[in-house]
């Protein structure tokens, strides 16, 4: 979770130092998106992780453990790291904007994440069933709600 979080600072590190693009605009393309490509990611999440668990059945039956385990993993970082830019730039938003991010994009985004990060729990659960699914299910819950307490205080104060 540290590593996440550190490439995310280097990134918007990054991004102020090259004088890229202002939060506005950034705010302004990602609503835009998730607005007009609004079926396509929701049968991204939905094919995606029905493709990953129909994936690790047929692999697990021909004993190609390792591929399935190496794909579930990937996805559940992948995941992992796309809530925690999204927590962030919730934070971000709200900080400098005004604008609430989960509202105005009406959750979608957290869901399907959410989804694909269920999809890819449960695919490593079929290899092992002794897998931890808390170490996956409470980072992403964290990733996600953290800046909501930080919001209620942002009003209080500001």
């Amino acid at each position: 979770m540290l590593g996440k979080i550190s490439i995310l600072i280097f990134l918007l590190l990054a991004n102020h130092w090259s004088q890229g693009p202002p939060p506005a605009a950034i705010y302004e393309a990602v609503t835009d998106f998730t607005a007009a490509h609004h079926l396509g990611l929701w049968l991204g999440a939905l094919l995606g992780g029905g493709g990953l668990l129909a994936m690790a059945h047929l692999f697990t039956c021909c004993g190609l453990y390792r591929v399935v385990k190496a794909a579930a993993v990937l996805l559940e970082n992948g995941v992992l790291l796309l809530l925690l830019a999204l927590g962030l730039g919730q934070a971000l938003f709200y900080v400098i904007l005004e604008l609430n991010f989960y509202h105005a994009t009406g959750y979608q985004p957290l869901v399907q994440l959410f989804i694909l990060l269920g999809a890819a729990i449960q695919a490593q659960r079929i290899i092992d069933f002794n897998h931890p699914w808390r170490h996956s299910l409470i980072p992403a819950l964290v990733a996600v709600t953290w800046p909501l307490p930080f919001m209620v205080l942002y009003n209080l104060l500001g």
